[in-house]
């Protein structure tokens, strides 16, 4: 075989893959090598995801985890139109963008050339998307092209510009590796520069079934798993997966010194034709042609082929016809015995019909890479149908083993791919050359760019790059070249000057803030240029940044010329480091604004605006300047009129820049690194013109990691699905049929946990359910079914299926609801029980900000404040609580609602140019809080705050939309309304407001359901005993509202046990905390009869769109032994807090008359599953960031918050500051973290003596017994 690299051979330069469990090399790498079956069930996720319906007799296969992602934004591309194609053509989008930045290469680089694009059409016997589509959905009209084949690579080409042949290919199982033949024909015909070759292969509409009985064809494993050559093979598994590899002629790409993953030597192509048995029956003949072409072509023998990647499905004909096609092949040859191993990636990822090629193709580069060639999985025994290898050229892979080098030859392989309509294609793929190291840039420092689309993937960005160059043989220059000039750029970002790559590691391995930019164009920036006195410039520092700059350089050169045979006095060197920076920051793309000059400075200036020429300006440089002084007042002028100026110097010490810092105005020292300036400008949005200022193409394109894409949820309805997103039913057409109540059911599921896709199957606290939605989704069944349900049925149920026969029987014994009638009381207004618990606190304890309840929201672009007022008024004349504020009568204290009146937003100014955006957020929040403090008292206006901030950074305005209520007329659900409304969601009316809820419970109480209730809570409350927590402060009482509050972030070791461990007690997070914490009042006040506040959302379903103060603030009551297990003090509580939460009709005021004065002494425990916080206002579509502005106030001398908000779990203890001092407190949250650690470890039998067996020594004294 030829080492030479002739013009018939074709690099492979990008790869991109997504195959069952993994998605870039490493993992490849670990799961072949170990000869891992990805074969499994399909994921969970994915079935809730897709709304897919399961029989429990599905198929295993290889699964991709997830296909209902996309990132539609990136593409241009509407949700609305992205919902509608097929998955296989959005994720193909997704590899094939992929695989372009996988070489180095932007878009734009293949825009501009001729770039085919063929596509493996996906064949076998699952629909497309538009087939599995509703009768609605394939109305849509997007529907139909979303799912033409042709559109495969259709949508590729012009999504990316790409304006090559462009087409689909489908030839059965055969179709990547015929696309692959067919594109190396174009790229050496000529017809392309570039082609992306590829698809996506995925499993749609119903899922395969498993069958006692083999498939007609005799294609399909009874076991789900593929195993290629071996005696026990039954027949291919599915698989799922997709990738895209990019392709070059191999001369170019040696010279534009690309990535160089393997080298395509030659291929061919045939059809059976009439030689087989049947038109599904492979043919061994037409196998050994189309191999010995392919390889003539290529100029290879079989003593050069050291691997073949065979088409291997692992059926019991088409292996042994395989194995003869191959034995056939090497007869020709004079080979050894053994030379060549073959193998099928079948066995690891299952057949991927016309994708099979493309894990072949990745298996063999990853074999190249490694040097080694992976094991065949399952195999253990030759099936007996083929011929015995033992004395042939070739073996099955049955181990791990090193690849052995023929000499300084470059591995050599071949892939087949034979489809199951009769056409079959052979490639032989050759080791990548070694490539050949080219001349680095002698450059001291380089500036380094890196973005990403989103904060969180921004990290998760440059953790990968540090993790990539960890072992990377390429220079700095290099690396910054492709991160400047070979990505795109995007809004959240991070630059760093580094000299060498250990450097950039070292501040990768450190990177501080991430900084988020306006993505606006370059002439946002607006700059101004300080010309100042002569400074003394050494010859050196001129030349180096000449070496850096070319703009530079090139005024060097002329200054040279210029000066012939003469040395540069330093006023001249002043001169020609003035006029290089402009030229410098001119190249880059960067407006200049304003010139300010003084001096020597002056000249440089003149030079600039045109007034005198180069050579006249260092001809003047040494003569004496004839004004000495300058006009500060005018400086200070034109300074306020361009506030938003960058002043960038030159001089240190010069007089002009001296004056200006004296104003109090910064300037950025271009002395120190004018790279830095870039970078600085680039982190804060500036998009500069790298190209032009760099003015050099990239050198040597390398394989880095690349910004993720961000996935946004696209499904349709579907025929699977459809059933799942139905409306409630109305209570009028309610039948008792089993059929209605299990719809009924499973909509308001549904609705309540936010996961449309659940079924009777699915467990309710599996699927995210606790106490706090289990009590909202009973009170929504009892209120629509007219049941009398209790939350403790919900909970004693093993999964929604079991609570459905539950609920079905309910509904047979009840044909009436018992909710009494409402007398209405007309022109009285009175407050809910509620709201008279808060106001009394408020009362008694005077003025105070705890019970404001405010949100900030950080807005990184203008805000649209037409909007922002007109949604705000809507609100506030939907929602009555908005327009509320109380008065005193005769008869007490009542509410009062105002007229609706406009919105207007109230302007104000916070200065915080000491700071950077990036260092200034955490003082501006701390000024927030502040803010918000302040009381809003509820008598005479509402008391609502409505303010916009300007915020001022010494880099940047921010804006800042703060928005405060009062606790009296507002509660946290309310807030899920009102960031609906901002972000530009539509909120229904409410359909009962707050006044007929005050009323209602008023009657209620006044009935006899309210007299049983109170009967509940008057010996539910008996001799309830006064909590004695030892306190620090002398003479502060429990009712002062003077707070501070510790926050904890519980890792995620812990979190996970504590969901496994309850999902195996059958019991919530919530209920485990809750009763630990029960348990630290216990441990810090030896006593064993515990009461905890906790608050209840309180919400029926026609309360759902109300603003208002619902939540109730219950007692849990538990008698603790700490000789018993942890599990049984667990169920104690967990009975206590569901017969509260069963009886939280009972308003917090009048709980607390019972508890007489022992309220005060009470500890709270509060769970909240945290809403998904605002991304975007409506109107302008304005990034914004959720503010902590929470005030600092003690309702309670003790409240503890946890917060689930996805895969995390916060803590946050607010104290009273008047009781107890900050060490005391952080002393109790640790013991509590710590309890809570041990319970993991020591297991549900633990004691409570053992689980804080060690902390006597830490906590305050115990309490003296009384007799």
């Amino acid at each position: 075989m030829t080492t030479l690299y002739s013009d018939d051979a074709v690099a492979i330069i990008g790869v991109s893959f997504r195959l069952p469990q993994c998605s870039n090399w490493r993992e490849l790498i670990d799961i072949l090598a170990d000869g891992r079956d990805c074969i499994r069930p399909i994921p969970e996720s994915r079935v809730a995801n897709t709304g897919q319906i399961l029989t429990g007799n599905e198929k295993e296969g290889g699964w991709l985890d997830e296909i209902t992602g996309f990132d539609h934004r990136y593409f241009g591309i509407a949700l609305s139109e992205a919902e509608y194609i097929d998955p296989r053509q959005r994720i193909g989008l997704q590899l094939a963008t992929e695989a372009i930045v996988n070489a180095g290469y932007t878009l734009k680089e293949l825009s501009d050339a001729r770039t085919a694009v063929l596509v493996a059409a996906h064949g076998g016997p699952h629909p497309d998307l538009f087939q599995s589509l509703s009768v609605q959905g394939k109305a849509n009209p997007f529907a139909f092209i979303g799912s033409l084949h042709a559109f495969s690579a259709g949508r590729i080409a012009y999504l990316l510009d790409l304006r090559g042949p462009v087409y689909a290919i489908d030839t059965g199982c055969s179709s990547f590796l015929v696309a692959l033949h067919e594109a190396r024909n174009k790229i050496l015909t000529g017809e392309a520069d570039f082609a992306l070759v590829g698809g996506c292969e995925l499993v749609l509409g119903t899922l395969p079934q498993s069958s006692k009985n083999s498939s007609g064809l005799g294609v399909e494993s009874m076991t789900d798993r593929c195993r290629p050559f071996d005696a026990m093979a039954d027949g291919a598994g599915f698989g799922e997966g997709g990738g895209f590899v990019l392709l070059k002629r191999l001369s170019r790409a040696h010279q534009d010194h690309d990535v160089i993953h393997a080298v395509i030597r030659g291929s061919a192509i045939n059809h059976d034709g009439g030689r087989s048995n049947g038109i599904t029956a492979p043919s061994s003949i037409a196998q050994t042609e189309v191999i010995t072409a392919a390889w003539h072509q290529a100029g290879v023998t079989a003593t050069d082929i050291g691997y073949i990647e065979a088409h291997g499905t692992g059926t019991k004909i088409g292996d042994p016809i395989e194995v003869q096609g191959l034995v056939d092949t090497f007869a020709a040859y004079d080979v050894q015995q053994e030379s060549c191993v073959i193998s099928s990636v079948k066995s690891n990822f299952g057949h991927l019909s016309g994708m099979a090629g493309l894990a072949g193709l990745v298996r063999i580069i990853a074999q190249f890479r490694t040097g080694q060639i992976f094991p065949t999985a399952h195999f253990q025994q030759l099936n007996p149908l083929c011929r015995s290898t033992e004395e042939l050229p070739i073996r099955v892979s049955s181990s791990c083993e090193p690849w052995p080098r023929q000499g300084q030859r470059p591995y050599c392989a071949g892939i087949s791919g034979f489809g199951l309509s009769g056409t079959n294609v052979h490639l032989v793929v050759e080791e990548a050359p070694s490539t050949l190291r080219h001349k680095k840039y002698e450059i001291n420092e380089r500036l380094v760019l890196i973005s990403a689309q989103t904060t969180q993937d921004l990290s998760t960005y440059l953790s990968a790059i540090t993790n990539a160059l960890s072992s990377t043989e390429a220079s700095i220059d290099e690396i910054a070249d492709i991160l400047m000039l070979g990505r795109e750029h995007f809004p959240y970002r991070w630059s760093c000057v580094a000299s060498s790559v250990s450097h950039l590691v070292q501040q990768l391995t450190n990177h501080g803030s991430i900084s988020l930019s306006s993505s606006s164009p370059s002439s946002s920036l607006s700059v101004g240029l300080i010309f100042d006195e002569c400074s003394p410039i050494d010859i050196q520092l001129l030349m180096k940044r000449g070496e850096t700059f070319p703009a530079f350089h090139r005024v060097i050169k002329q200054a040279e010329n210029l000066c012939s045979g003469k040395t540069w006095t330093l006023r001249q060197r002043w001169i020609i480091w003035l006029l290089g920076h402009h030229a410098v920051l001119t190249a880059f793309g960067v407006t200049i604004d304003l010139l300010l000059a003084y001096g020597v400075g002056k000249l440089a200036a003149q030079v600039v605006d045109g007034g005198l020429e180069f050579v006249d300006a260092l001809r003047l440089a040494d003569e004496p300047v004839t004004d000495s002084t300058f006009d500060h007042q005018r400086l200070q002028t034109l300074l306020q009129e361009q506030a938003e100026l960058c002043l960038v110097r030159f001089s240190r010490c010069g007089e002009l820049a001296t004056a200006i810092n004296t104003l109090g105005y910064q300037s950025y020292d271009s002395e120190r690194s004018l790279l830095t300036l870039l970078g600085d400008w680039f982190v804060n949005g500036t998009n500069l013109d790298w190209q032009q200022g760099c003015e050099r193409k990239i050198n040597r394109r390398l394989e880095l990691p690349f910004a993720p894409f961000v996935a946004t949820y696209c499904w349709p309805e579907t025929i699977e699905n459809s059933a799942m997103v139905s409306d409630v039913v109305p209570h009028t057409s309610i039948s008792n049929s089993g059929e209605n109540v299990e719809e009924i059911l499973l909509t308001q599921v549904r609705e309540v946990l936010k996961e449309p896709k659940l079924t009777l199957d699915d467990d309710f606290f599996a699927a995210g359910g606790n106490s706090l939605n289990g009590e909202q989704l009973v009170v929504r069944l009892n209120e629509v079914l007219g049941t009398d349900l209790k939350l403790m049925d919900l909970l004693d149920c093993l999964d929604l299926n079991e609570f459905y026969q539950l609920v079905k029987d309910s509904v047979q014994l009840s044909s009436v609801s018992t909710t009494p009638e409402i007398e209405t009381r007309n022109n009285k207004h009175v407050l809910s029980g509620q709201q008279l618990a808060i106001w009394a606190a408020t009362e008694i304890a005077g003025e105070s900000g705890a019970y404001n309840v405010p949100a900030a929201l950080l807005i990184n672009a203008e805000a649209d404040v037409a909007w922002l007022e007109k949604t705000l008024t809507e609100l506030v004349l939907q929602q009555l609580m908005l327009r509320c504020s109380l008065e005193y009568n005769e008869q007490g204290v009542n509410p009062v609602i105002h007229p609706p009146m406009q919105v207007k937003l109230v302007h104000s100014e916070v200065d915080l140019t000491k700071y950077t955006i990036a260092t200034g957020i955490p003082v501006l929040t701390q000024r927030l809080q502040q803010m918000v403090e302040t009381p809003l008292s509820p008598y005479g206006i509402p008391p609502t705050r409505f303010e916009l901030l300007q915020v001022n950074f010494s880099d940047g305005v921010r804006q800042a939309l703060l928005l405060n209520f009062h606790h009296l007329f507002f509660d946290g659900w309310s807030w899920r309304l009102v960031l609906a409304a901002l972000s530009g969601g539509k909120i229904s009316p409410p359909v009962n407001d707050y006044l007929n809820y005050a009323m209602e419970q008023y009657t209620l109480l006044e009935s006899e359901q309210g007299r049983k209730l109170e009967a509940f809570w008057y010996g539910y409350l008996a001799n309830i005993p006064i909590l004695l927590l030892p306190c620090d402060g002398e003479g502060g009482t429990a009712s002062n509202l003077q707070g501070a509050n510790l926050p904890v972030m519980i890792s995620k070791d812990v979190t996970e046990r504590l969901r496994q461990m309850a999902m195996n007690s059958r019991v919530t997070v919530q209920m485990i905390m809750l009763t630990t914490w029960v348990a630290l009042q216990w441990q810090i006040s030896a006593q064993h009869d515990i009461c905890v506040a906790m608050p209840v959302a309180n919400r029926q379903l026609k309360d759902e769109n109300t603003i208002g103060c619902y939540v109730n603030t219950v007692i849990v009551r538990a008698r603790l032994d700490p000789h018993q297990p942890f599990h049984v003090v667990l169920n104690a509580v967990r009975q206590a807090s569901l017969s509260a939460i069963s009886h939280s009709a009972f308003p917090s005021d009048r709980i607390q008359k019972l508890m007489a004065n022992t309220s005060y002494h009470l500890t709270m425990f509060d769970f909240q599953n945290d809403v998904d916080p605002i991304r975007v206002l409506g109107g302008n579509g304005a990034v914004v960031e959720l503010l902590d502005v929470d005030p600092n106030g003690a309702k309670y001398p003790l409240n503890l918050t946890c917060i689930e908000y996805g895969d995390e779990l916060q803590a946050r203890l607010e104290y009273s500051a008047a009781l107890f001092s900050q060490d005391t407190v952080s002393r109790w949250l640790n013991i509590y973290i710590e309890a809570l650690t041990r319970l993991m470890t020591l297991g549900e039998e633990t004691t409570l003596f053992a689980l804080f067996d060690g902390q006597d020594d830490v906590l305050s004294d115990i309490p003296d017994f009384q007799f």
